[in-house]
């Protein structure tokens, strides 16, 4: 839900509660007024009579046309002076519900007591109600209008910093080396923000540049002194030695090998995690995947794999095509890697995944564990433990997903590109030798 609309929502919220308050006392405070005016008039028109008896002058022509009555009355004046009786009830041929009000006021004069009673009909102040709470619907209603109307109207002028700050971060390139600029508004708390992001984006590009710089440096300054090492250990082949001579040359050979795989595996995880690579180009993925499967048919010949594959045609992805090349290579790699003598690979592509499957052995490591770095499914295998991390990270770096399962003496590996798609997908079929399906997490 927008900003605007939880604002518009909360006002709205607050009249529905406040009005209705505000109408309960303005009922019961008008209800007080109207008995108060009333009973000081009756009041008023009792001390009228009071004087004019007192002055002893008729008061037959005050009293005509009012409703006042005259008494005398035995004994002291009461305590409660002047009394004052509300009598709510309809009054004969009156549809509405009227109050009748009477004031008694005792005056003691010339030695006697006199009680003079006047009295009044008029609308129930309950009556008033219903027309209160129609009032109030239309003003709830009139009001509501407003919020929205003046909600939308100051949204667009007020929040419009806020939207211009949100705009250029969306079209923010941390690879550009163009530092963020922000317009500043006249509001303190959009430019406090504006600030604070201006700073957090300029470190974060420092960040970014001295990354970049050690991955680079560390790539040419580590491949350089074991390219140096590979070939003095190739000169010393050349030279006479015994059989233990060479196997040692041989296995210093193989761990230079692995140190320079580690070495060009680790810069490609620092460049993934700096996102160095455009993954918003199409390309035609299907061309990748089948250049790739050639390029590692030589190597699954030695080991007498049978590799077979359903790749469709015009199949585009959004990818770099580095990073296309990497994803598959590795996946062959790891399905070429932990396979079996005589054993199969199938490999699959269509628009919505990428899947590779394999015979082997079941591997010795829970299934979460595969994509972190370092982890090989088999301790005896000649692999540095950093292919699966590298397509975990490929694939978070291009919004897909990535998952594993054994099933039927199966190792199977899928790529989704389209996240929408696992909810309809029944991945693998159900039978007693499935196990879970494990998602590379992030």
């Amino acid at each position: 839900m927008k900003l605007i609309n939880k604002i518009s929502l909360w006002f709205l919220c607050i009249i529905l509660v406040i009005t209705p308050v505000t109408m309960a006392i303005s009922h019961a405070g008008i209800k007080r007024k109207m008995i108060e005016f009333e009973v000081r008039r009756l009041l008023s028109v009792n001390d009228r009579v009071a004087s004019l008896l007192q002055e002893g002058r008729p008061v037959d022509d005050f009293i005509r046309d009012r409703e006042i009555e005259i008494a005398t009355v035995r004994g002291p004046v009461p305590a409660t002076n002047p009394q004052v009786i509300k009598r709510p009830g309809k009054v004969e041929g009156m549809r509405e519900q009227e109050l009748a009000l009477f004031v008694a006021s005792y005056y003691p004069l010339n030695g006697i007591v006199y009680k003079v009673t006047s009295h009044n009909y008029f609308i129930n102040p309950n009556e008033f109600f219903s027309s209160m709470f129609i009032t109030l619907l239309w003003k709830m209603l009139l009001v509501s209008i407003a919020v929205l109307i003046s909600a939308r109207i100051l949204s667009r002028i007020l929040f419009r910093p806020f939207k211009n700050t949100m705009e250029a971060i969306r079209h923010f390139n941390i690879r550009q080396k163009q530092t963020l600029q922000l317009k500043r508004s006249s509001t303190r708390e959009f430019n406090e923000l504006n600030c604070f992001i201006e700073t957090m984006t300029n470190k974060a590009m420092e960040e970014y540049a001295t990354a970049r710089e050690f991955s680079e440096n560390a790539s040419h300054e580590l491949q350089t002194p074991l390219a140096v090492l590979r070939t003095k250990t190739e000169l010393l082949t050349q030279t006479s030695l015994d059989s233990q001579q060479a196997g040692l040359i041989e296995h210093m050979q193989t761990e230079i090998s692995k140190l320079s795989n580690i070495t060009k595996s680790l810069v490609l995880l620092a460049r993934l995690e700096n996102q160095e690579f455009n993954t918003r180009e199409k390309i035609k993925f299907c061309r990748i995947a089948k250049n790739v499967i050639e390029t590692y048919a030589y190597w699954a010949d030695l080991k007498n794999i049978t590799v077979t594959h359903n790749t469709g045609s015009q199949i585009f992805i959004s990818i770099h095509p580095v990073l296309a090349d990497i994803l598959v290579a590795n996946l062959m790699r790891n399905a070429i890697r932990y396979n079996e003598e005589n054993g199969l690979i199938h490999v699959e592509l269509t628009a919505d995944y990428f899947r590779i499957s394999n015979t082997g052995a079941p591997v010795t490591i829970p299934h979460k564990d595969l994509f972190r770095r370092f982890k090989k499914g088999s301790q005896k295998n000649e692999g540095v433990g950093l292919g699966l991390a590298i397509v975990k990270q490929i694939c978070e770096v291009c919004n897909f997903r990535v998952s594993y399962a054994y099933v039927e003496h199966r190792h199977i590996f899928c790529v989704y590109f389209n996240e929408s798609y696992l909810s309809e997908l029944d991945m693998i079929p159900s039978n007693s030798s499935f196990q879970r399906v494990v998602f590379a997490e992030a």
